[in-house]
């Protein structure tokens, strides 16, 4: 069998290495190869981000997965697909140690669509203009740029760029005809014309929506006021400008960027904004798709003993009767607005906790080797938040934590619902029908940690690039049902939002969670007198009916089957296990 650091051969495709130093850093193919040696110099970080994600997919063709397994179910048995599955790590984890240190340093692009973006010939007369430039600057096809009140000093600065006598590329200001606030923007080399050459004047900064503002203090709990700031940073404006502007002093404008800083974990103001314009340009591209945003929530923190928080969400009646929702690896925590309403109207308390690492919850590494320590958590939280008895709903990896910790919190509990489950992996072919994505993700922790950790580096890297548009099918590509709940765009927006929440202390919630769903965690399960049912869509392609079916018997479970439901049943089908609430059934 082939070596992973050696040429593959796949097909017809002939692949060969990326050096850079000494260190290995990737498959290319010899097209590619070319390509990246004539235009190393001017490689667009998008570019390169896309060539190195499809390198290492190279390794994980659908042959070359499948050897993978085959090597892994062996070596539990045969000593010599042991030796060779080690082999294969060891080259796998000196590739991907060596990619993500690449990775860190490409910062991601922003989009053409998010930012004015201006064409312009060599006498600065406009060409083409976006609608975000003709509204901003009111920049049009036809106009000099002289005339668009920019100062004398950067029109000959431009001049002499477009000339050839500037060595670098100049970062030029206009204004915002609204506000008359400066805009920066970055002049480039654009294609070749018929009529001559053309530039680019491209802004440095993605457009502040209000939907940006909805995200930031959904995501990371920052205040109005504290968002208000933000989306001056963002638009260029320096801490003594953004107080000039609010009216505010200079102190008081540090204070709330320290304390955004701190609430979204940054490192730094630089940071900060970084991560502020990633939100504001998905933002763009849900509204722009018609997406709305939500409000049926608030969101809170709470402190335990220890000093780690959980961050949790209220939808539903503030009095109501307490139901807990263990979210999953997928979708995030929060239900659709049309069941908030519903449990609003029925006296129902859903109290969704962000599971350690998610959110902006803390981790705790005790739970890597024993989930069912979340007990403690989950106890603490009740009796703070003064709830004596709830209803479990746990969705995904949740059911992982939820089958575990019952026998520590049945004196709590009065019944759990497991929808759209994760059942024990026994074998590696439980997941052979898995959408690629989620099949990926599952069999990889027993493969290599460090090949898991790259590729959930990498894939989140791209669903921010890509946003709510390329999400669905990446996540759900070979999952028809799930496809078309997500032609829902409250439901996609959903999905986006928990995407995000799920990264927003980084990777690894989700690789814990994909940790958790390859380990043996059934062996520690204890009988518990909590009555146990399962739901389960006819179309799940992540998770097989029929392994539900086994798992349930094993625990002599109920099991409803919804029919036409995919994974995503707790939100695109919420009314099939809400009415299982009642203890008479319905609602």
């Amino acid at each position: 069998m082939t070596k992973f650091g050696y040429a593959l051969e796949t097909g017809r495709a002939q692949w060969g290495k990326i050096v850079s130093g000494s260190q290995f850093i990737g498959f290319f193919s010899r097209a590619e190869f070319r390509n990246l040696n004539d235009t190393r110099n001017t490689q667009e970080p998008s570019r390169l981000d896309d060539m190195i994600a499809q390198a290492y997919g190279a390794i994980l063709d659908q042959d070359r997965f499948d050897e993978l397994i085959a090597l892994a179910e062996g070596s539990i048995t045969n000593p010599a697909a042991h030796r060779e599955l080690l082999r294969r790590k060891r080259d796998i984890e000196t590739h991907f140690e060596t990619a993500e240190k690449l990775l860190a340093n490409l910062q991601q692009p922003e989009r053409d669509a998010d930012r004015p973006v201006i064409t312009i010939g060599p006498d600065l007369t406009v060409k083409t203009a976006n609608e975000i430039a003709e509204t901003m600057l009111g920049t049009l096809a036809g106009t000099s740029l002289e005339d668009l009140l920019i100062d004398a000093d950067t029109i000959q600065m431009l001049r002499d760029a477009v000339a050839g006598r500037l060595q670098d590329w100049p970062v030029v200001r206009m204004q915002k005809t609204e506000t008359g606030k400066q805009v920066l923007l970055a002049l480039s080399q654009g294609d070749a014309a018929t009529d001559g050459k053309v530039w680019r004047l491209v802004g440095v900064d993605s457009v502040w929506r209000p939907g940006a503002s909805l995200a930031m203090q959904s995501l990371y709990a920052l205040t109005p006021s504290e968002t208000d700031v933000l989306s001056l940073l963002v638009e260029g404006y320096s801490p003594s400008e953004a107080a000039q502007a609010r009216t505010r002093s200079v102190e008081t404008v540090r204070q709330q960027i320290k304390s955004m800083i701190t609430k979204t974990r940054s490192k730094g103001t630089n940071e900060l904004t970084a991560l502020a314009r990633a939100v504001a340009a998905s933002a763009s591209r849900q509204s722009a798709a018609g997406g709305q945003p939500t409000h049926d929530f608030a969101r809170f923190q709470l402190r335990l003993k220890d000093g780690r928080k959980i961050d949790y969400l209220e939808q539903g009646a503030r009095d109501g009767e307490a139901v807990l929702f263990l979210h999953g690896c997928l979708c995030g925590n929060r239900m659709p607005n049309a069941a908030a309403r519903h449990f609003a109207q029925n006296g129902i308390r859903l109290l969704s906790p962000a599971r350690p690492w998610h959110g902006q919850s803390d981790g705790h590494n005790i739970l890597l080797l024993d989930p069912k320590r979340y007990a403690h958590d989950l106890r603490e939280m009740l009796d703070q938040l003064e709830v004596d008895k709830v209803s479990v709903v746990a969705f995904d990896v949740g059911s992982i934590f939820a089958l575990t910790c019952l026998p520590e919190l049945q004196d709590k509990v009065s019944g759990l619902l497991c929808v759209s489950a994760q059942p024990p992996m026994r074998s590696f072919q439980d997941f052979a029908s898995a959408p690629p994505q989620q099949k990926l993700f599952a069999i990889l922790p027993r493969v290599s940690v460090s090949l898991l950790s790259y590729m959930a580096k990498i894939g989140d890297k791209r669903l921010k690039r890509d946003g709510p548009g390329g999400f669905a099918q990446t996540v759900f590509g070979g999952a028809p049902a799930d496809l078309d709940a997500c032609e829902d765009p409250h439901l996609l927006d959903l999905f986006w939002q928990g995407h995000l929440f799920h990264v927003e202390n980084g990777s690894d919630s989700f690789i814990n969670d994909c940790r958790f769903v390859a380990s043996d965690w059934d062996r520690t399960l204890q009988p518990a007198n909590v009555p146990i049912h399962f739901i389960h869509g006819t179309q799940n392609r992540s998770i097989r009916p029929e392994r539900i079916l086994a798992f349930a018997e094993r625990l002599n479970a109920r099991v409803t089957l919804v029919e036409n439901a995919g994974h995503s049943l707790p939100f695109s089908h919420w009314k099939h296990w809400v009415r299982f609430l009642d203890p008479a059934g319905s609602n």
